[in-house]
């Protein structure tokens, strides 16, 4: 229920955004969603939990057994024909069971088909994000490589160097070289979130600001007071416990007499003489050799497992959403009390405005560049923790991870 309200509510989100020109970064996550393969195994996932409730609702067909015997009696000829049809009974209490099992099955197949695109989810909403940091980390990095070709032009024209001159451009050729890996770092993360939006949109496409979210100047109030059993881990230990008690109800109902009854009917012809009689059959197995104890012990160690385990989940999660919670909170914390990207922009042009007026030395350009960049940095390391704790929260909650989108 869940995986198709979803696929329809994207499917719905896509339309509205028209995916022909889109015009913020929640169209394009949601058309950028839409067209991902996972998304249309997400369906088809769906069909398979059908399928899979259909299999085991299915009731056993009859047998039908014909027996034909001919002969002679005193030189006339004899004929016997016997139809009977026989109709599993026992499968009206071991259908249930078989019933139950299924629907555990389906459950299992729509958490995993969820869990999956869900993954998808989380992974396209941080690409997006981090591909607006890698936007302004690239910006900060070419402006600090051109600030010290600056630092290094000064020096081209003397002819020899004091001791502090020296140091001077020594370290600004090594941080220049610094940079030059950071900017090939970046470039290499770049790519790889570019093809991976490519492989949806096609070799053509580009990536345009508007896709990209902004820097979140308020960030959703989530309280820690959640309901972590809906987390994915716990649901699909839950339905596999659901499974292995159906299993068990159902090798209980297996060690009982399987049961066949139905009609019968019989034609002898003897000579011109015909006879016609009809009957019943009744069919009864006899448990002499096998109560089906082992399938019933697989059964019960199965579900005992399956307690075990779900109890052990709970646990977990409870221990997750709480560390989750202290990263979320300190993080964003972090954020709202942090400049802005203007902030950092207008200091760095102060840097080179008084580098330019010679009231800036070298070397406290070199230091004001890396200071900027570091702040730079640590502050996107704390928006991606904000975001993948917030997300991981929302999941353990079985709540929306959208809103984050807002």
């Amino acid at each position: 229920m869940i995986l198709t309200l979803l696929l329809t509510l994207t499917m719905a989100m896509a339309k509205e955004s028209n995916c022909k020109e889109i015009k913020s970064y929640k169209d394009f996550y949601f058309c950028s969603l839409q067209k991902h393969p996972e998304f249309e195994i997400s369906k088809l996932k769906l069909d398979e939990a059908e399928a899979i409730l259909d299999k085991s609702s299915q009731w056993q067909n009859p047998d039908l057994e014909i027996t034909s015997i001919s002969g002679e009696n005193s030189g006339e000829s004899i004929k016997s024909t016997e139809l009977s049809l026989s109709i599993p009974i026992s499968q009206v209490w071991i259908r249930g069971a078989q019933k139950d099992i299924g629907r555990a099955e389906k459950k299992i197949v729509e958490i995993e088909a969820q869990e999956s695109l869900l993954g998808v989810r989380k992974s396209l909403i941080i690409d997006l994000y981090r591909f607006r940091q890698i936007e302004d980390e690239l910006a900060i990095v070419n402006e600090s490589i051109e600030g010290f070709e600056k630092v290094k032009n000064q020096f081209k024209g003397r002819r020899t160097y004091g001791p502090e001159q020296e140091i001077t451009l020594n370290l600004v050729e090594l941080a220049s070289s610094d940079y030059d890996l950071k900017r090939n770092h970046l470039n290499i993360e770049r790519a790889e979130i570019t093809s991976r939006l490519k492989a949806l949109w096609g070799p053509s496409f580009e990536i345009r600001k508007e896709f990209l979210p902004s820097l979140r100047k308020q960030w959703p109030d989530i309280t820690s007071n959640v309901n972590i059993s809906q987390s994915f881990e716990v649901r699909k230990i839950l339905a596999a416990g659901e499974k292995a008690n159906a299993e068990h109800a159902l090798a209980v109902r297996e060690s009982w007499p399987t049961l066949s009854a139905g009609p019968t009917i019989e034609k002898i012809t003897e000579g011109g003489s015909q006879y016609d009689s009809k009957g019943f059959n009744l069919s009864v197995s006899v448990p002499i050799f096998s109560l089906n104890g082992g399938a019933r012990s697989l059964a019960e160690t199965r579900s005992r497992q399956a307690s075990l385990q779900s109890d052990y989940a709970l646990k977990k999660a409870q221990l997750e959403k709480d560390i989750l919670f202290q990263k979320y909170r300190s993080s964003v914390e972090s954020l709202l009390k942090s400049s802005t990207n203007n902030d950092v922009k207008r200091k760095h042009e102060r840097i080179d405005s008084l580098f330019k007026q010679g009231l800036a030395s070298g070397s406290i350009v070199i230091e004001a560049h890396r200071q900027i960049a570091s702040y730079t940095e640590s502050q996107h390391q704390h928006e991606i923790t904000a975001l993948e704790s917030y997300l991981e929260i929302q999941t353990l909650s079985g709540e929306n991870i959208e809103e984050i989108l807002q």
